[in-house]
Parts: structure tokens; sequence; C-alpha cells
């Protein structure tokens, strides 16, 4: 083990990042309950860069091996450079062997002027990561911390692996010591899909009492009842029919976190009578990031994508049918995007003609207005309840599972009207989903609650 140990720290030595990461992931079972691990984790993070991330590393590292003495003084050289930005150390060793550091100023701890943010603890497709983009380009300096990084590679300041972890005293009283260690740093912490900073929502009295302000952000699966759902929309699904741990997730939240922000009028319904205030927020895109191609090459056959990420409410199945069925009539090619990165499927959008979202929920998500942004014609179920409160310019193709085969049909014999469509969707996105614009809306709600 010490020879892969002192090949991976020749790689940093070389500027071989990736083959260094590669070894260490190739070899990660052996090495996960070991030093070196945590050391090697926080040299890959300060390699690229993250030195929020490589100071996350060391103190996990010197919680656990508090008698290694070369993870203290790492931990101390990176803390140092975060709070103080001061950086007297080139190298350290390791092992015997010596490591240039080439520490340079990125994402030092936020030590601006109130509001200071820190956003945990699940990603929901990329809106922890989006926002605090926005906060930083409105000089508010913002870090996200991610304890389930999916295989769709977003990107955040801290990120501690606990998929599969069960809430146990012995993880929640090591999240309890991080919370110590972070809450000096920022000012608001906002939640985001019923997350906190530990498992079992110990930290909320932690940070009550520091008097930190708190803010929780509910997407979708989190509060939807289906009771209250099939009020608003006759073709509801859920992922959790149990209500009674929704309603007392939601009650006992609500106990310690008085401000909530949802993303438009459907989710209002579920949280309004938990929360002493609930605003909304539409979701949000970085619109560089998401462009129509301008000189696209017309597809020889029209080219229809569906991303199956929950095939029970997307409907998958309606629409697989309807594909199947329309197929026997038609020449079109139909691609399921599963299994790839953010980025990869990105690419795959970018070549459709129309996207299906889903045919359940009632409401359109971030995948919609991804692909609306990306000037692409989009089919997805909107209720009767919410289509009253949209604007009147939103341009989604509607469809439920029994009008799916027809929606696809027509679209099929009327597709020069996709392109029209989807400049409509693009021209929606740039109005109500704006990163600067929904981020300056997120900024005066963290104001509001630190005057208060």
């Amino acid at each position: 083990m010490d020879e892969i140990i002192s090949s991976i720290l020749d790689k940093f030595n070389d500027n071989d990042i990736i083959l260094a990461e590669e070894t260490l992931n190739k070899f990660q079972q052996h090495l996960i309950n070991v030093e070196d691990y945590y050391f090697i984790q926080a040299f890959i993070s300060i390699k690229k860069g993250n030195y929020t991330n490589a100071w996350l590393w060391c103190w996990r590292g010197k919680d656990l091996f508090p008698e290694v003495q070369e993870l203290n003084q790492l931990y101390i050289v990176i803390d140092d450079y975060l709070n103080k930005g001061k950086n007297t150390i080139n190298d350290i060793k390791w092992k015997g062997k010596s490591i240039k550091l080439n520490l340079e100023f990125i994402n030092r701890f936020p030590k601006s002027a109130p509001p200071r943010v820190l956003q945990g603890s699940m990603e929901i497709a990329n809106q922890m990561n989006t926002l605090s983009k926005g906060l930083d380009m409105l000089d508010v300096k913002a870090h996200t911390l991610n304890y389930y990084p999916y295989y769709l590679g977003y990107q955040s300041n801290y990120e501690w692996n606990l998929i599969g972890q069960r809430s146990n005293p012995v993880i929640n009283s090591r999240l309890r010591k991080l919370t110590k260690e972070l809450i000096s740093n920022y000012d608001i912490f906002h939640f985001h899909w019923g997350t906190t900073l530990t498992l079992d929502w110990s930290d909320l009295e932690i940070l009550n009492e520091s008097q930190k302000s708190l803010i929780m952000q509910h997407w979708g699966s989190d509060v939807r009842l289906f009771s209250e759902a099939r009020k608003l929309n006759p073709y509801a699904l859920v992922k959790n029919q149990n209500e009674d741990d929704l309603k007392w997730r939601l009650s006992k939240l609500s106990e310690h976190i008085k401000h909530c922000v949802v993303f438009d009028e459907e989710l209002y319904h579920y949280v309004n009578n938990y929360y002493d205030k609930t605003i909304i927020i539409p979701s949000m895109i970085d619109l560089e990031q998401y462009k129509p191609t301008i000189e696209q090459v017309k597809n020889s056959r029209p080219v229809i994508a569906h991303a199956p990420t929950s095939p029970y409410i997307k409907g998958t199945k309606h629409i697989l049918k309807a594909i199947e069925t329309l197929k026997e009539h038609y020449e079109f090619d139909f691609i399921l995007v599963q299994g790839k990165s953010h980025k990869e499927a990105m690419e795959i959008y970018q070549k459709a003609d129309l996207i299906i979202d889903q045919l359940h929920i009632g409401s359109y998500g971030l995948f919609a207005v991804e692909a609306m942004a990306l000037g692409k014609p989009v089919i997805c179920w909107i209720s009767d309840f919410m289509k009253e409160k949209y604007s009147k310019e939103l341009p989604i193709i509607i469809a439920n599972p029994d009008t799916i085969k027809e929606c696809i049909e027509y679209s099929l014999k009327n597709i020069d009207m996709l392109s029209e469509i989807g400049k409509k969707g693009r021209k929606y996105v740039e109005i109500h989903h704006d990163m600067i614009t929904n981020s300056q809306m997120m900024l005066k709600k963290y104001k509001e609650i630190l005057q208060n």
C-alpha cells in the first residue's frame, strides 16, 4: 500500500492530477480508512483549485486521526490561507516526500459584508451552484456543501459523500462538530430538500443559538402530498405516499426554520401553512451556459429525447408506448437519456428536435427550463390549476398520459412549427428564469431576514 501512496504523491509533483485521481479511485476501498486517503483527497482538491473542499478533507482527516501531525499542519496552512489570505509555506511533507502547494486565491471563506451564505446539503438540478454563482456576480459571497454528489457531476465548494449513510449518533456527532467549525464563516444557512448540516437536524438548535438566519427551500417530492396534489391535478403521482412522514418532517423543520422558498404555486400550496413566511422565487439557470445552436444541421429524421430520471413520476411507460405505436407509421429517432453526466445530456438535447419532460406532475421543472433555454420545444403536463398561475406566454406543448400519442403525432406532422415554439421557449426563460434576476430576488429575501 505504501508503494501506491508513493506513486500517487509522485504524480502530484509531476502535475499529473488526472492519473493521481484515477489511481486513488482504483484503490479507494483499501485506502478509505487510512490517513493517507484524506491527505491525498485534500491535495487533489488543492490541485483543482477548490481550497474549501481541501479544507473539509483535512478537517475530516484530523478529526479521525488527530495524532497525525502532517494532517494537522496542512489543515492549519489551508485554514490560515482561507481565513487570512496568508500562505507562508510553499510545500509540505507526507511520508517523507515533499509536495508543492502552489496556493492561489480562488474560493476563500467569505469575509465580505453580510450576507455571507452557505447552502446545503443536497444539490437539486444545479440550483445551489447556480444561485451561488448569481450571488457572487452580485458581490455576495456564497458557498455550497453537498452530501449527495450523484453522477450528474455538479460542482460544490464542499463535498462529503454521505449517499447511503443512515443517521446515527456517530455521524451526527461529527457533523455537529463540522457545523461549529463553519458557523462563524456565514450569516445565512440556506438549506434544500429538507436537509441540513446534520442527518438528524440537530444542527438547527446550534445555529439558532448562534442567532444565524435560516431558510429552507423545497423542490417537489420532499413536500408533495398526494391527497392535496390530486385536488389540483387529476394525473398526479408522488414518490412518497407516506403523508404522515411528510407532514411530520415539515412540522419539525418549521419549528426551527421560519422562512421558506419554493419555485411555484403548486409547492406553495403544500408548505404555506407550516412556515411563518413562504415566498416564490422561480428556478434559475445561467443563460450563458444554455445557448441555442445558431446554425444547427437539420436532422435527416426528427429526433425526440426523454430523460427517465424518475420513470414512474415522468410517465415514461406512457411515452414509450406512444413512441412504439408511432414508429409503425412515422420515421423518427427516439433517445432515452440516462446515466449521463449533465454536460453529456445537454449535448444530446442540443441535437434534438423535440423534448418530452413529464406527464404527471402538472408543472414544469428545471429540465423543461434547460430545454427551453436551448431553444427546444418541450412536451410537458401542465394542470389547469397551474395553467392559471403561469404567464400566458408559456410555450410548453401540453400533454398527459391520455393525450401523449396524439401530441407527439401532431408534432411530427407539423415539424416546422417546432422551431418557432423553441424560440418562444428561449424568450420565456430569459424573462422568468434568468440567474441574475432571480438571484437578486433571493438576495432581497436574505436582507429582509437579516434585518428582522
